[in-house]
């Protein structure tokens, strides 16, 4: 456990990757759309939100590739790192999810989208259903996005360029396979229907199964890198 506390602290000592500059990206643009809400009388719906997601999955990358060699060179484990690293993800994530959760409230509930008809935190569809789902949706989704960005980091630290390029054809012979065998078998409408019929906790709770593959196939991975 000392270890793993360890792993945690060498990664909050990055508080400007973890934390600030995310939040100082996704403002920005929010602060954008608020300027521009105030010269018109349209109601704005931007997708600016999604990218703290996107975020979310490249500091999975990027964090890995940064600490893993220098934390194999101070003698930590590959599990102690594995623990260390993504109790650091959920703590980070855990945050995100409280501040999308209270900036949704303020812009829906208590401002008045800001009082220029601003749609940033609250967005159709996502932001349906009870109000607890305002916090553990983004929280899902900000975990499979990192979940998916160690999967990367991973598996470029153990097969390197090649290997990771080789990967990206073999998922989009793959998906191009797949995509043929649906439209042949004139299965798409009946993917749409059933994409509409789904509520956004629906999609959400199957990220759950998704995630936790992401995160068993990278420790393995994991425990064969160098």
């Amino acid at each position: 456990m000392n270890r793993t506390s360890t792993v945690v602290r060498m990664h909050l000592r990055k508080k400007l990757n973890w934390l600030l500059v995310p939040v100082a990206v996704l403002l920005s643009s929010f602060i954008i759309n608020v300027l521009i809400g105030a010269f018109t009388d349209d109601p704005i719906y931007t997708g600016g939100l999604s990218s703290i997601f996107v975020y979310m999955m490249v500091m999975g990358i990027i964090t890995f590739a940064q600490t893993f060699p220098f934390a194999l060179g101070m003698g930590i484990r590959r599990l102690d790192y594995y623990r260390g690293t993504f109790a650091t993800g959920l703590l980070t994530v855990l945050v995100f999810a409280v501040f999308l959760f209270l900036m949704s409230m303020t812009e829906g509930k208590w401002t008045n989208y800001w009082g220029v008809r601003l749609h940033f935190f609250e967005l159709p569809y996502w932001s349906d259903g009870p109000i607890i789902n305002r916090l553990w949706i983004p929280f899902v989704l900000l975990l499979n996005m990192f979940a998916a960005g160690i999967l990367i980091g991973t598996y470029y630290r153990r097969f390197n360029k090649t290997g990771l390029l080789i990967g990206a054809l073999a998922i989009v012979l793959l998906g191009t396979i797949a995509s043929f065998v649906i439209g042949l078998n004139d299965y798409w409408t009946n993917i749409f229907n059933w994409l509409q019929d789904q509520t956004m906790t629906g999609l959400a709770l199957w990220t759950l199964p998704i995630t936790l593959l992401f995160s068993a196939v990278s420790y393995l991975l994991l425990r064969r890198c160098t």
